[in-house]
Order: structure tokens, then sequence, then C-alpha cells
């Protein structure tokens, strides 16, 4: 249950623990002190079967300035550098939302290299976010982020699964190219603007009008990332448990829905059996039973390797 806080400790997390001796409060334990305390019944709000907060999110960087002595390979010492590089923009989408919203630096911000306005909108999302996706996300997005908000004394967000899709395209297919770009064409879904190195050069200047085209192009990036995902979501074998955040074990657990079918395949560990099912709703075939099927127990095994 949340959106009770504890008077406590202030955690958003209780039991039900019964109703008050005047049956106008709800009792809660709360799961981080044990302490028991009431709310009022007009003040309980049930979250169970709530969808997931899942964010598309996208983000662009500035140019690093360096010393370097030639134009061909070279290693380049971190003594060379000038200027860090900083968060120009971020864009962001709730998953089946049609408003995509997005903050970028003002021409002054970017010609201080100053993105912490910008670093404290997109850690505010980040907090509200159960699940988040973007293309080559861990790797890149997350981890620059986490740089940018540990060099502005920013706390990190709250926890959040991450889904990849630049990682599930690699893991899944082999395709030509796996960079967003070739996805989008090659699905005929929302295509990336055509842009050029210099756009990132007019912006670190502080043009407007490049700032205002950076921003569109970022915006757009997110649209054709919640396009090439939903493509990709059937063949995603590990994504986040959606029936868990939901409170509800009888959902496609991949994307929420109720739309599901038992199959005549299994899914079979080293010990046991479980049925499997399909989703009508999102096609996917990896959904499984949590209880086995088995007879029964098995007493050998394979040797592990």
């Amino acid at each position: 249950m949340r959106n009770t806080y504890c008077p406590y400790c202030s955690s958003s997390y209780g039991r039900k623990k019964g109703m008050s001796s005047k049956g106008d409060a709800q009792r809660f334990e709360c799961y981080s002190c044990k302490k028991q305390y009431q709310v009022p019944l007009d003040s309980v709000v049930d979250t169970s079967n709530r969808f997931p907060r899942i964010l598309l999110f996208d983000i662009e960087t500035s140019l690093m300035k360096v010393f370097v002595w030639g134009l061909y390979k070279q290693r380049i010492p971190h003594n060379n550098i000038i200027d860090d590089w900083y968060v120009l923009s971020w864009s962001a989408k709730w998953l089946y939302d049609d408003n995509i919203i997005s903050d970028i630096v003002t021409p002054k911000e970017s010609k201080k290299g100053d993105d912490k306005r910008v670093l404290k909108s997109m850690h505010t999302l980040l907090d509200k976010a159960d699940i988040v996706i973007a293309h080559n996300g861990d790797r890149f997005d997350l981890r620059k982020l986490n740089w940018r908000f540990i060099n502005n004394d920013m706390e990190p967000p709250t926890p959040y699964k991450s889904i990849d899709t630049l990682k599930v395209a690699r893991r899944e297919f082999a395709a030509p190219s796996y960079k967003l770009d070739f996805l989008t064409k090659n699905f005929d879904v929302h295509t990336k603007l055509k842009t050029d190195f210099q756009l990132w050069v007019d912006c670190m200047a502080g043009d407007k009008a490049r700032l205002d085209e950076m921003q569109r192009y970022n915006k757009q990036d997110v649209a054709a990332l919640e396009d090439v995902y939903l493509i990709l979501r059937p063949y995603i074998k590990n994504h986040p448990n959606l029936g868990v955040l939901m409170d509800n074990g009888d959902v496609c657990s991949t994307c929420g829905e109720n739309d599901i079918d038992e199959t005549d395949a299994v899914y079979f560990t080293t010990a046991s059996k479980f049925l499997v099912y399909k989703c009508n709703s999102c096609k996917t075939p990896y959904i499984r039973s949590k209880k086995h099927i088995n007879d029964r127990n098995t007493e050998l095994r394979s040797v592990a390797r």
C-alpha cells in the first residue's frame, strides 16, 4: 500500500493492520520502522492495479573541448581537457501518453556549460519512474546522467528498472545495424530527424534557433524510441514483471493486460516444468506460471559445467 506516509520515518510503504476501534481510520504497520499508525479513511489512496510508470527518454550532450597535437589517431590524456561535456537537453514521455516533455539549456546556460537546472527536471522524472527505457541507455544515457548528478551534488534517483532497446536488439536479432535510425527506417515508423555536427557547435555557442532545433531533434528520438520498443517488446525475455508492480498476478508480465491464453508448451528448468502462456495483446510468449506442474519431484540433476 502506497501514498500513506509513516509519521515516524516518512516511509510511503506500509501494510494494512485492520480498522480503528471507531471504524473511521485504517491502521497500518510501517515496513521500515515497524511502528503502527492510523490514517483517516478519506485519506487512504489504494494504488493496487495502477499501471506502472514507464518512462521513455533520451538525452543530448555537448562536445568536449580538448587540446590535441594533430588530427589523426592519438591518445588524449585527461590533462588536455579544457571544458568537460554537459547535458544540452532531454526529452521523455510516459508509455502510451501522447505528450512529449522536454527541457533544454538556455543560451546563457549553454555558453557557461551550466546544466544543473536541466538535470534537476530530469532527476524529478527518474524519481517518479518504475521502469525507464532508452536506446543504449545503460551504457550512455544513465551513466552520463549519473556523472552529471554527482558533479552537481545531487543525490541518486530512487531505484528503477531499466530496459535498453539497443541491448535487446543486439541480443535477439542479427540485424545489419542496431542504430535507432536504422531500426525506425526498417520498421517504417517515426524516423530520426537529420542533423549534422555543426548543430552541436552552434548549441554550445548559445544560438537560440539551433537550441530549438536540438530540442525538436531530441523529441523526435523519443517518439521513435517508443515505436521501436513496442515492436521489440514481444522478444524481451527478461522484461520487468508488470504484474508485480500492479499487485495483480493474473495479467501479462510484459504489458499488464489480462488477455492471456495457456499454450501447449512448457518451460523447464533443471528441476521443474511450468505452464507457458501467450499474451494476445502484446504477443509475447514468454509468460510462465509460478507453480510447477511436476507429477513428482526429480531427484537427479545435470552436472554443472
